[in-house]
């Protein structure tokens, strides 16, 4: 997958709770000439947001329950792992974008958000607690591989979306 693309009402308003809470990068900004839409591309780690900015935009999706929000539900991010995870949750709580649960989900610890805008998102990190010998006899195993691509997809530490932060 090369990009996500995103609309929002107010992309400084979206640049500043990505960049600053979840620290996610922004690369370029475009068409910021008269009568010109705004985009950007925001970088969270080898992950690409191609976000487009559409004055007067109001999603009718805003607080509607998971799987009601339409053909893309949520998206989520990884960190390195529950330290990072916990770090980003206080942020989060912080900023009133997070209740601050984090759950167990299969291999993986979970802490959703709202963005100002009412976007769900998602923040993952491997569950070092995590036994893949736990996997019910009703679940389908496709791939026997598949513990370990997980374990690929949310503990690549170089390509984590967190930047350093003191």
């Amino acid at each position: 997958m090369s990009h996500i693309a995103v609309v929002t009402a107010d992309l400084d308003l979206f640049r500043s709770f990505y960049e600053d809470i979840l620290g996610c990068e922004t690369t370029l900004v475009v068409g910021v000439g008269r009568d010109q839409a705004r985009q950007a591309v925001v970088h969270a780690g080898d992950a690409m947001l191609q976000v487009f900015e559409v004055p007067g935009y109001a999603p009718d999706t805003s607080g509607a329950p998971m799987f009601e929000r339409g053909r893309l539900d949520h998206f989520g991010f990884r960190v390195a792992d529950e330290a990072a995870l916990v770090a980003l949750r206080d942020r989060l709580v912080a900023a009133g974008a997070s209740s601050g649960d984090i759950r167990r989900l299969g291999p993986m610890l979970s802490l959703r958000f709202h963005d100002p805008e009412g976007f769900e998102g998602e923040v993952n990190c491997l569950d070092p607690a995590y036994d893949p010998s736990s996997v019910r006899d009703q679940d389908e195993i496709v791939d026997p591989a598949w513990y370990e691509r997980t374990r690929r997809a949310l503990g690549d530490h170089s390509a984590t979306f967190e930047r350093n932060r003191p």
